[in-house]
């Protein structure tokens, strides 16, 4: 078994990587308004990249760093801290948000926004660093990076854009788009002001703000068994490759076959995820209510099957080439909504799986696992709609995997896809079209599932 990763693909990233952090300098030296974009997949290194990037730039400039949520935040604070000792961090937290002790280190300091002023480095969410109060008491800086900027909607970006001339955007394209439940809200779609834009958006469709782009061609999470059925999410023009090749990673059961003809299609469809990285387990078909029962206990029954004391599970990767055995707490389960979620829950914690994590989509972005089991969102379906067709929430559960993934549905979820494309709400000034690009996404996630589709009829 091949234990190393491959050096052409991490040479690409870094000479991308090289090519953001000059065109920041030089957009800095010149004193221009400017933006990078840095479009990257899921598992493409996307804070390591800020990590680094704010040691080049901080010794010539004042950077500021932001992502949309504290817990994003959280992790920036930690990993800069950390891996730039001599650089003093100065975090600006909303009220009644405390940094986690973990990530108090020795030049973290927690200071309000009229202290942070001046500062060579400052970190904060969005909407902190970005409300009233805190944008006049910061004043400018020379350039503000933006972690997770397909994940910051316009009306947060807005807020704290003019804090600084040159903007650094890095994100993953893959990701869940930002959305209101407030129909009032739709006023403002087509318009520069629409509020649920993304910050990347925001940019590219502002034709005075000099604006550069490109494209990490890396992911370190997936490896090149993933790779491919990943790419159905990102546009063509996004050439990328896993640093992990074939043969380094797998996840092997070992132990007794069980007599029982459920156990043994349980336990194939995990040792076809764990071979080839994707397993494709579908039901019969039929109309279902969205908290299929059927579903709920297919999911519990192979959470439990990865999990049995009597079949234990070894990961093999570049990290552990002598094998790890496989935990509950690095196992997960993804679904679409929260009453399947809830249901999930119920359904493992009656069986004693406590430790295992179950999510909305959602709430598992950012996150990592050696083992997912992913309740697809057009499972049961009688039509198609935005919100299911939404391709960000299945490339999520897609994509949070070391090793495997076992994607569960229903035999006639495919038949949704088939015929004339549907045709979503159009919007003067938008050429996006999320219905078309959702179908488009759905449609190839299927087609490289395709060799490892198995039916379940026990």
């Amino acid at each position: 078994m091949s234990t190393t990763t491959d050096p052409t693909v991490e040479q690409r990233a870094e000479a991308v990587a090289d090519a953001c952090r000059n065109d920041v300098r030089q957009m800095i030296a010149a004193s221009r308004q400017g933006a990078v974009i840095l479009k990257a997949i899921a598992g493409g290194g996307k804070s390591t990249f800020i990590t680094q990037t704010v040691g080049h730039v901080a010794g010539e400039a004042r950077v500021m760093v932001a992502a949309p949520t504290n817990e994003q935040v959280f992790a920036l604070v930690g990993s800069i801290a950390r891996a730039h000792p001599a650089l003093v961090l100065h975090y600006v937290p909303a009220k009644d948000v405390e940094l986690p002790a973990v990530h108090l280190l020795p030049n973290v300091r927690v200071v309000n926004a009229q202290r942070a002023r001046g500062q060579r480095l400052i970190v904060g969410t969005l909407d902190k660093l970005g409300d009233a109060f805190s944008r006049n008491d910061l004043g400018p800086t020379d350039c503000l990076i933006v972690d997770e900027a397909y994940q910051a909607d316009s009306s947060r970006y807005h807020r704290a854009a003019d804090l600084a001339n040159v903007h650094l955007l890095v994100g993953d394209a893959g990701q869940i788009a930002p959305f209101t439940t407030v129909t009032e809200a739709l006023r403002w779609r087509g318009l520069p002001e629409d509020p649920v834009r993304t910050a990347v958006n925001v940019v590219l469709d502002n034709p005075a703000v000099h604006t550069r782009v490109h494209h990490f061609p890396i992911t370190r999470r997936l490896d090149a068994r993933s790779a491919e059925a990943a790419r159905s999410f990102y546009e063509r023009d996004h050439d990328f490759e896993a640093v992990v090749p074939r043969g380094v990673r797998s996840l092997t059961w070992s132990g007794p076959r069980p007599l029982g003809a459920r156990e043994r299609q349980l336990d194939d469809a995990l040792s076809v995820a764990g071979r080839e990285g994707f397993c494709l387990l579908e039901l019969p078909a039929a109309v279902t209510p969205p908290v299929d029962p059927e579903i709920v206990q297919l999911v519990a029954d192979l959470v439990c099957r990865a999990l049995h004391p009597s079949r234990p599970a070894d990961a093999v990767c570049e990290r552990h080439q002598s094998g790890i055995r496989l935990a509950a707490h690095r196992v997960a389960v993804g679904a679409s909504h929260n009453d399947q979620v809830r249901a999930l829950r119920r359904e493992l914690a009656t069986r004693g799986q406590h430790d295992v994590t179950v999510e909305t989509a959602n709430r598992l972005q950012g996150l990592e696992f050696d083992l997912v089991i992913a309740w697809h969102p057009l499972s049961g379906l009688h039509a198609l709609d935005s919100f299911h067709l939404e391709s960000g929430r299945l490339c999520v559960m897609a994509t949070r995997h070391r090793h495997a993934c076992v994607v569960v549905g229903r035999a006639g979820d495919r038949e949704l896809l088939e015929g004339v494309p549907p045709s979503g709400d159009a919007w003067l000034g938008r050429d996006d079209e999320p219905m078309l690009d959702g179908w488009d996404a759905h449609r190839a996630f299927y087609e490289s599932l395709a060799p490892v589709r198995r039916p379940f009829d026990a």
